[in-house]
């Protein structure tokens, strides 16, 4: 039986090489224990050269896992979790670069108890993108002080960690969940029902370089709320309220907090031609601020669209 080791950090490949390369090549350089921690990169069937790259270290820390079909976000990290050696599960984007106290940061974390770690995950400076940038690393747990546990649906797989019996107790990732988003926020909803608190954790700082406009981050948005919302809400319906959708459709699962009158108004404000006007003006302040107000109308209304264009689509 292979050796247990505190921490396992599972990283998701799919055509990234150049990405992978970096990142592996930084968390094969921590503070941490060499002897403590293992690399688990699960290949998901690339067609670049990723695969060769990866079997050309011979670093025994880094253990990738060749999977043959393509899968979809909840399908690879369930295998890699599964074939990891590691009591912490430490999860991570192929497309961020982390500190040399990484892997330490999120074990020391765990020290408070049975949790999860939500960390820090900015955009690397840009001044191309910094209204969009500046918005969402600000947002989600960076909202909370460090001692408050976070909503379940703050809960962010990009930079993570949950131990892995936890994991396996709860359920590991829905693989129903095969488009944009949607696998996270579902996973952190369970973890706060079977009590484990959230944490977010600015130590285990990591940065993202995948750079995105903002009609390009609106577009991803409007296929989250087409293709993941309606899941989550129907397994989870107090999403519908926490998530917002009640202001503008009526909801199945409670009370109504906003009467008719008010939905039909907030459905104007949602309209084609107010939304084509807010998001002129975000990308004409795209490299300056634009105050927070403004994005979260925008991402509020895209994944409302979707959410309407699949009850649509019923």
């Amino acid at each position: 039986m292979d050796e247990v080791v505190t921490a396992s950090v599972v990283v998701i490949s799919f055509n990234q090489r150049l990405f992978i390369e970096r990142l592996a090549t930084q968390l094969l350089d921590q503070d941490y224990a060499a002897d403590d921690y293992e690399i688990v990169v699960v290949e998901c069937a690339s067609s670049d050269d990723t695969i060769e790259w990866l079997r050309s270290k011979s670093d025994s820390r880094l253990n990738p896992l060749y999977l043959t079909e393509q899968c979809n976000r909840s399908q690879g990290r369930n295998q890699g979790i599964r074939a990891a050696r590691g009591d912490i599960i430490i999860m991570i984007d192929g497309d961020h670069t982390v500190s040399k106290n990484f892997v330490s940061a999120h074990v020391e974390a765990h020290k408070r108890g049975k949790c999860a770690i939500v960390g820090k995950s900015d955009f690397a400076p840009n001044p191309n993108f910094k209204a969009i940038n500046d918005y969402l690393n600000n947002g989600g747990a960076a909202k909370f002080p460090a001692s408050t546990p976070l909503p379940g649906r703050y809960f962010l797989t990009r930079n993570c960690s949950v131990p892995k019996q936890v994991l396996l107790e709860i359920g590991l990732f829905d693989e129903t969940f095969d488009r944009w988003g949607g696998e996270d926020l579902d996973l952190g909803v369970r973890l706060e029902q079977a009590g484990i608190p959230i944490y977010g954790d600015n130590s285990s700082l990591a940065l993202h370089h995948h750079f995105r406009t903002i009609d390009e981050v609106l577009s991803i948005v409007r296929l989250y709320g087409e293709g993941s919302v309606p899941r989550l809400v129907e397994k989870h319906p107090q999403l519908f309220r926490e998530l917002n959708l009640d202001r503008l459709f009526n909801n199945p699962y409670e009370v109504n907090r906003f009467g008719a009158a008010e939905r039909f108004v907030n459905r104007l404000l949602c309209s084609a031609p107010v939304f084509q006007i807010v998001r002129a003006y975000a990308n004409i302040k795209s490299r300056s601020t634009v105050p927070r107000f403004v994005f979260d109308y925008l991402h509020l209304r895209q994944y409302a669209a979707g959410y309407r264009q699949s009850q649509k689509n019923k």
